[in-house]
């Protein structure tokens, strides 16, 4: 399967939502977004309709909103950054970090260059391709989540904007994000143009491309008291792109697949039966994402004006889907003193606030040798850890991975570890 497409489900099984044509139901308690095509669409239509968050998917979008107006509008301006900014950056990123697809992005990355790549690991490396700032042609303060979450100014036009919840909020509910000290901001500061649909793009609601005008507010000239009509920049898109319905760290997870250099990640996507060209630039010194979208390329086998479907090379992933889940790997005591057989072990907790039962749940090693975790109870907050009896599941000392599958089959948690943290025997690789 698809990378991405297994990003893409994973994150629709966690806090994404569905995106949906006019006309179609969507389901409240999974979540969707109305997405209105070019057919329908009239000059300044709402193309985002009916966005429908449940209350359970709702955590990672209040604290990515929470971010849009740390930042100055122009790109050739230098960004200030305070110590309350930087928390709302971490604190975006303890949400987001142990997410479904950013488990599934995690191990395709860590399959795909063959390291371990520890929790620490992975946010140090979504802090480096998102949060970082760089100077690039003359821009001394660049980052990616500006650029493709949030918007930028050069000269007239918009540069970025390529996240679907931050258009559906400018476009009537932008007061939703601004602080209390930015009175007088207008909600509504999109205005839409037109649909720029090619090769049945109007079909496939989890992508738009269309032109329209961002009436921006340049938050870093405003001061109390002050018209805020007089820090308005009026910019314009003449094309631009954006998936829809994945939440932040669904396209986050899909940008740093891409950008990782090391994984070496297909550049093209299938993504519920459509092709994509997933455009990413980075930084000069490669470190850091520049930007990143999709270009629609057209119905997946139907053949396009670009040629053939890439196969990816890269190894394949696993096929249980990922799950959101407060019962995580904490430990695992791979390389026992002694004879390894019998004496192995790995330790769960539950992360949530509400007992868990785990009957009928799974561990898994590498090979897809089950045992199953049976009459196992955990309160909130309280972990175990479970003796790996002969014959059940074998932690390699080559390295290898643990994977905790629920009762319906579907990934909770999944951790990898290496050749050489399986050499220090009696030593508890803690995940």
């Amino acid at each position: 399967m698809d990378i991405y497409q297994q990003i893409w489900d994973a994150d629709q099984t966690a806090n994404g939502v569905q995106p949906i044509l006019s006309g179609q139901d969507g389901d409240e308690a999974r979540g969707y977004v109305t997405v209105v095509t070019e057919a329908d669409a009239e000059e300044d239509t709402q193309i985002l309709q009916n966005v429908v968050i449940p209350d359970s998917k709702k955590q990672t979008y209040d604290r990515v909103l929470k971010l849009f107006d740390n930042y100055s509008l122009d790109e050739q301006e230098q960004e200030i950054e305070t110590p309350e900014e930087r928390q709302e950056v971490h604190d975006l990123l303890a949400a987001v970090i142990d997410t479904p697809p950013m488990q599934v992005a995690r191990e395709y990355v860590a399959n795909a260059t063959g390291t371990v790549i520890s929790r620490d690991r992975w946010y140090g490396v979504l802090l480096e391709h998102w949060f970082r700032t760089f100077s690039q042609g003359g821009d001394p303060a660049l980052t990616g989540f500006e650029h493709v979450f949030v918007g930028e100014q050069e000269g007239p036009k918009v540069q970025g904007y390529h996240f679907w919840y931050k258009y559906y909020l400018d476009d009537g509910l932008a007061t939703a994000y601004d602080r209390e000290n930015f009175p007088g901001f207008a909600d509504d500061r999109i205005a839409y143009v037109r649909g720029l649909y090619q090769n049945g793009q109007e079909d496939f609601p989890e992508s738009v491309t269309i032109s329209y005008k961002w009436h921006a507010p340049d938050y870093s000239r405003w001061s109390a008291g002050e018209n805020a009509a007089g820090v308005i920049r009026p910019l314009t898109k003449p094309v631009g792109g954006f998936f829809v319905g994945c939440s932040v760290e669904g396209l986050m997870a899909l940008g740093s697949v891409r950008a990782h250099l090391g994984a070496r990640a297909p550049k093209e996507a299938v993504i519920n039966g459509a092709r994509y060209d997933l455009k990413v630039f980075r930084s000069a010194n490669e470190q850091h994402i520049r930007t990143f979208y999709p270009v629609f390329l057209g119905r997946a086998g139907g053949g396009t004006v670009e040629g053939p479907a890439v196969t990816p090379t890269q190894p394949q992933q696993p096929q249980q889907p990922v799950v959101q889940s407060p019962i995580r790997i904490l430990a695992a005591l791979v390389n026992p003193l002694g004879d390894d057989p019998g004496q192995e072990t790995v330790t769960l907790i539950n992360t949530g606030s509400s007992q868990q039962s785990l009957e009928g749940w799974f561990l898994v090693d590498k090979m897809n040798h089950r045992f199953a975790v049976n009459e196992v109870k955990l309160d909130p907050g309280v972990a175990t850890t479970i003796l790996l009896p002969r014959n059940s599941i074998q932690l390699s000392n080559k390295g290898g991975e643990i994977r905790l599958v629920n009762r319906d089959g579907h990934t909770a948690h999944v951790v990898t570890y290496s050749k050489a943290q399986a050499s220090d025997q009696g030593r508890t690789i803690v995940f």
